[in-house]
């Protein structure tokens, strides 16, 4: 069995998601109800700490700057193609610190989510290579 999420987890990711989100003026920030989420049995498959490494990672690369546009209040889904996790965000301008909170809501393993919030998508470059067709 895979170990469940843990607060220390959480913390230490929060960390790495700080780091790699400080450049654009982006502080993250998780819910309780994040971890809580990121344990339940409805995700049918436990989700890993490598995994929501991962989430972050791509974000990054592909949105990060673009997720500081969206402005206070905006709020998106950051949707990994690959392992299909969802995790709703909202934008929050802290004036004293003059950046914005990226408040992670929740996290869940589902294929299709549906949402009315724009969906930030990531995927590994594995699966852009075989949707393009492999090597040309």
């Amino acid at each position: 069995m895979i170990d469940q999420i843990t607060q220390e987890d959480l913390n230490n990711l929060e960390k790495y998601a700080d780091r790699l989100f400080q450049s654009v003026g982006i502080d993250v920030e998780f819910t309780k109800h994040f971890l809580e989420r990121a344990n339940d049995i409805r995700n049918k498959k436990q989700i890993t700490f490598t995994e929501l490494v991962e989430l972050f990672r791509k974000t990054y690369q592909k949105y990060g700057r673009k997720i500081a546009e969206l402005g206070d209040g905006a709020e998106a889904v950051i949707n990994d193609m690959k392992s299909d996790l969802n995790m709703p965000f909202v934008l929050d301008w802290k004036r004293r610190t003059q950046e914005f909170d990226l408040i992670a809501k929740t996290i869940m393993r589902k294929r299709n989510f549906l949402t009315h919030d724009p969906k930030l998508r990531v995927e590994s470059i594995i699966n852009k290579y075989i949707r393009n067709g492999g090597i040309k």
